[in-house]
């Protein structure tokens, strides 16, 4: 079988396994087409595949499931406001109240055996957040989707941080995809 859906990386280097990327891309395209539900944004965010010697590009794959996942969200529709509608003043409100903790008491920490990511890199960027939810301060998609937090055994738990971020993303997501900032969110009139 031939698999030319992206550029493959040279037999001495190591990118996404062919096989595992065209399956789980055929099963999303698919149930985009209807035929079954299609899975939800985070779960094409979180999808990982192994590495393996002459597979593809991994920046390239990464880039069609970054523009894959905003397709899955058009589909999901959304349904979080009322009577249907997406409801990005409503999800920012959500978020900000979900975020604005106790400095050191934002998340669940990790035991103190375990790894968790570096308590103060996480809440300087969950600050980063808050501001840019209240239109103060700038975070694009970009900057969440890569932001490097560092390890520390006892931190906050990564799965709880992960799963925050996660929420930001699609939010950040819906606000791009109804063209309003957020700072245009506060200045909407409530219905």
């Amino acid at each position: 079988m031939s698999h030319r859906r992206f550029t493959r990386v040279g037999r001495l280097h190591k990118g996404y396994h062919c096989r595992q990327v065209d399956a789980f891309l055929d099963h999303v395209e698919v149930s985009l087409g209807g035929v079954f539900p299609p899975p939800t944004a985070s779960e094409v965010r979180q999808a990982g595949f192994e590495l393996v010697r002459g597979g593809y590009a991994v920046v390239e794959v990464d880039e069609y499931l970054d523009a894959l996942e905003e397709r899955v969200l058009v589909a999901q529709g959304r349904q979080a406001g009322r009577r249907g509608r997406a409801d990005p003043a409503g999800e920012a409100d959500f978020l900000k109240a979900e975020l604005t903790g106790p400095y050191m008491k934002r998340f669940p920490r990790a035991f103190t055996l375990r790894r968790g990511y570096q308590v103060d890199d996480v809440d300087d960027f969950v600050d980063r957040v808050v501001g840019a939810l209240d239109g103060t301060d700038a975070v694009s998609v970009e900057d969440v989707r890569h932001v490097p937090f560092r390890p520390r055994r006892g931190g906050y738990r990564e799965d709880a941080v992960d799963d925050a971020m996660d929420r930001v993303v699609e939010h950040l997501l819906l606000v791009r995809r109804e063209g309003t900032a957020p700072e245009q969110q506060e200045a909407r009139p409530a219905d």
